[in-house]
């Protein structure tokens, strides 16, 4: 498919097709996310080459581009669409080699020229690990200390010294980093003398003042690793272990669920260290690197993050057999973010549905195509082209029924898809880029899976909530769905957090540590590495309180987060977002009266009270909100 200037995907713009927010079929071959960097290395003298690997041809022999400023080796690297950012390392000297606190930045538009020096790192180190996100990058570890430290490069502003941020949890060197774009993953290293440690550190980058936290480790001690990732998953391969020896395995971080021990996943092509890796959204490149004997290698392996359980693929060499290196590419971590533009109210009565423009959220919703009826007690979910409303009730009987808008035509009245397997009301809905589902309502535990590619069939039934309640709330990220709160039967509101496994959604869902509070009648929304619950009612009261699920640790008890802008409380809303905010609209207030109003939370600052945006079209109460995101 070719790209032009005009706005072809409804929804999205050139900028964010090029900034890699959208993947896989959307990229154009010229797009700078079809790419990776490989630069620098050791070839039994330091090199400046740099390497590029065209993802769609990365059967070839990788392409020579302009050079580093200067030969350099045990560097590091990361990027975002538009640069990447090489840092630190050992270059030549006399009469002997010198640490580095270089940068050198290539323009991925223009890489055949030789690569500009930007602004030092802080200190002068090698063996040190970079990850990023779309405005900053975090180089962090590194010797011959070894190091804690953790510099932040401002992208935007990389011509001067770095800021010094929070350390990592142990000082190393010879370690990895990946990350998605919230928060960059440290994993495996060394601490003098030579003690290998599997040790991973989580940097938060909306709160990297503060020292990293360690979270669960790789599956064994190593360094001389390499590591890469998607929105979801990071995975750390090769290495060298106390032997020593090279290994090819290859472990995986769940960045959900990042507490527990790295999974073994398939091995590599081939067993090596001192390597590097850059990847996209569906795979992962490892090139380069020392095999047994210590003869260096030009070797690149590719894992298929879809099915990594299988040995990686080998595919085309770099242009020089070297180690010591490393890589970075045109789509790491601004693909990560959900990147919806808008978010669409639907239900109550009238059946029109509006629309906010999150860019210009200030102004009142527009008013789009209406749903085929004007049901009240519904749920809804979407992934990047459409919203499915599902389930609900008109005067006091139970509907099945499934409405889908379409996002790229939604002034047109929405159509009649599958139904839910049997009526429902009052349930709540989340979904991921393949499947929707719709949990609970109407005194049940029961969870309707919608198949997105074939919604014209009925919904599926799956595996059950862990407790049958109504006017509960949910919110996704790619791999897990998290429904909270709620009333049971008796009638008594519940904290109970249940949490959908989308992998094997046949099983019953697992609990989850609870909301901060019981209660029915609320909302949630989320982006990938944490879920926001707002509003809700307990007996007499509506309630203006947000809990904060963090996807990693869903173990503990949600945190209370700044309230919603509703002093008197707010009940039987709706929640909708993107990767930086959620927005809370409708419901009703302490007189139960229908609410207009709608309520911005920015994710990265949730400890104050939310924002008044522009109203919707009208007050509305139990309905459902939706929104174009890419998860």
């Amino acid at each position: 498919m070719t790209i032009n200037n005009n706005n072809i995907f409804g929804a999205f713009t050139l900028g964010e097709v090029r900034s890699g927010r959208l993947t896989g079929e959307w990229l154009n071959k010229e797009s700078v996310a079809n790419y990776g960097w490989f630069g620098g290395g050791d070839t039994g003298g330091n090199t400046e080459r740099v390497d590029h690997i065209d993802f769609s041809n990365d059967l070839a022999t990788a392409s020579i581009r302009g050079p580093l400023s200067s030969p350099t080796r045990i560097l590091a690297a990361t990027g975002n669409s538009n640069y990447g950012w090489f840092g630190g390392g050992i270059s030549p000297g006399t009469p002997i080699n010198i640490t580095t606190s270089a940068v050198n930045r290539i323009d991925f538009s223009n890489d055949s020229s030789t690569t500009s020096v930007r602004g030092p790192l802080s200190s002068i180190r090698y063996g040190l690990a970079a990850t990023g996100n779309s405005n900053y990058g975090w180089f962090g570890g590194g010797g011959s200390g070894p190091l804690s430290t953790v510099d932040r490069i401002d992208f935007s502003n990389d011509s001067g010294t770095v800021s010094v941020r929070g350390s990592l949890s142990v000082a190393r060197r010879q370690l990895a980093a990946t990350g998605n774009s919230n928060y960059g993953w440290f994993g495996g290293g060394s601490v003098p003398p030579l003690v290998r440690i599997s040790t991973v550190d989580r940097i938060d980058f909306s709160n990297d003042g503060l020292s990293a936290v360690a979270r669960g480790p790789l599956s064994s001690v190593k360094d001389e690793l390499a590591a890469t990732g998607n929105s979801n998953y990071g995975w750390f391969g090769g290495g060298v272990i106390p032997t020593p020896a090279q290994v090819s395995r290859v472990d995986r971080i769940d960045f959900s669920n990042d507490s527990t021990t790295a999974s073994v996943r398939g091995p590599l092509s081939d067993v090596r260290g001192y390597l590097a890796a850059t990847g996209n959204s569906n795979y992962g490149w490892f090139g380069g690197g020392v095999i047994p004997s210590f003869p260096t290698t030009s070797i690149v392996g590719r894992i298929d993050f879809s099915n990594d359980s299988v040995t990686a693929s080998p595919r085309g060499l770099l242009s020089l057999a070297r180690y010591d290196l490393a890589a970075t590419s045109g789509v790491l971590n601004i693909r990560r973010q959900k990147a919806g533009n808008f978010g669409w109210f639907g239900g109550a009565s009238p059946a029109a549905v509006d629309r906010i423009n999150f860019s210009n959220d200030s102004l009142t919703a527009s008013v789009r195509g209406p749903l085929t009826s004007g049901r009240y007690f519904l749920a809804a979910t979407g992934n990047s082209n459409y919203g499915w409303f599902g389930g609900g009730e008109i005067f006091s009987v139970s509907s099945s029924s499934v409405d889908r808008i379409d996002f790229s035509n939604d002034s047109s009245t929405a159509s009649v898809r599958g139904p839910l397997f049997a009526v429902r009301t009052q349930l709540a809905a989340t979904a991921n880029s393949n499947y929707g589902w719709f949990g609970g309502g109407s005194a049940s535990a029961t969870v309707y899976r919608i198949d997105f590619s074939n919604d014209s069939s009925t919904a599926s039934s799956r595996g059950p909530l862990s407790l049958a309640r109504s006017q509960l709330a949910a919110t996704a990220n790619s791999n897990y769905g998290w429904f909270g709160g709620g009333i049971i039967p008796t009638p008594a509101q519940v904290s109970r957090v249940d949490r959908i496994d989308f992998s094997n959604d046949s099983s019953t869902a697992s609990i989850r540590g609870p909301l901060s509070l019981a209660r029915n009648s609320l909302a949630a929304t989320g982006n990938s590495n944490y879920g926001w619950f707002g509003g809700g009612y307990i007996p007499g009261s509506p309630l203006s309180r947000v809990d904060r699920i963090d996807f990693s640790n869903d173990s503990s008890t949600a945190s209370i987060r700044g309230p919603l802008n509703a002093p008197a409380g707010n009940q039987s809303l709706a929640a909708t977002g993107n990767s930086n905010y959620g927005w809370f609209g409708g419901g009703i207030d302490s007189l139960f009266a229908p609410l207009s109003r709608v309520d911005r939370i920015n994710f990265s600052n949730d400890s104050v009270t939310a924002s008044p945006r522009g109203p919707l079209s009208l007050g509305r109460n139990y309905h459902a909100a939706t929104s174009n995101t890419n998860k």
